[in-house]
């Protein structure tokens, strides 16, 4: 499989000199290379641009914590952590926060483009559409009749997830292990992020209730009525 990642925007949080001119200068030959010191730099061209693909954050800058991006843009494209805080409980925050993936620093350019190039879908398996409904996991947006549903990052993980296992139902650890590739310590959180969705989503579809749920077996995305 190919882990290459080209002719994609990419927009690299990190306060480390050094380090983002080393991520640039590998990345620039084949895409289109942003950095940001801060996070409200990060937000300022988030605002100004919002066409990119990923997004590579570090949790300790100069005036800001990285976690403070999932709070200050709700709607982000795939987060890739890359931080030197290695412990259980920093990296589970981080994913269940809303990011995508997490890397320990130091590490290569190369195991870096690779954890980026999973997270990016091909366009052809990054939209799924159901009627008037439709989510797409580059742009990272959901809309119903053309309208968007403003979801947080982890509730789009969830979604969206179960939108490309339509009909199979999975439990709120399944869920948890599935998207963050990690043994479910808490599942409450899940569950809030799923309860949250799903309000949502039936202020915007009031006529129908397109995650199921069943008792032992879990939840679903049906796609019916749509």
């Amino acid at each position: 499989m190919n882990y290459t990642v080209c002719e994609r925007n990419l927009l690299i949080i990190e306060d480390d000199e050094e380090l983002k001119r080393e991520i640039v200068g590998y990345f620039s030959p084949m895409n289109a290379v942003y950095t940001a010191s801060d996070v409200e730099e990060a937000v300022e061209l988030l605002r100004q641009r919002g066409d990119f693909d990923a997004i590579v954050l570090d949790l300790i800058l100069r005036s800001s914590m990285g976690m403070e991006l999932f709070e200050a843009f709700p709607v982000l494209p795939p987060v890739i952590i890359m931080s030197s805080l290695d412990a259980e409980d920093t990296i589970l925050t981080g994913l269940t926060s809303g990011a995508a993936d997490y890397v320990i620093k130091p590490c290569s350019m190369r195991l870096l483009e690779t954890h980026i190039a999973m997270r990016l879908l091909p366009k052809a398996d990054a939209v799924e559409t159901y009627g008037a409904f439709s989510i797409n996991a580059n742009t990272r947006t959901v809309k119903y009749r053309g309208m968007p549903i403003p979801l947080t990052p982890s509730e789009f993980n969830i979604l969206f997830f179960l939108v490309k296992n339509r009909g199979e139902y999975f439990t709120a650890d399944e869920i948890y292990e599935k998207i963050w590739c990690a043994p479910s310590l808490r599942t409450t959180t899940v569950r809030s992020h799923l309860s949250s969705m799903r309000r949502k989503l039936k202020a915007a579809m009031p006529t129908g209730d397109i995650i199921r749920t069943e008792f032992s077996r879990g939840y679903c995305f049906t796609g019916e009525d749509l």
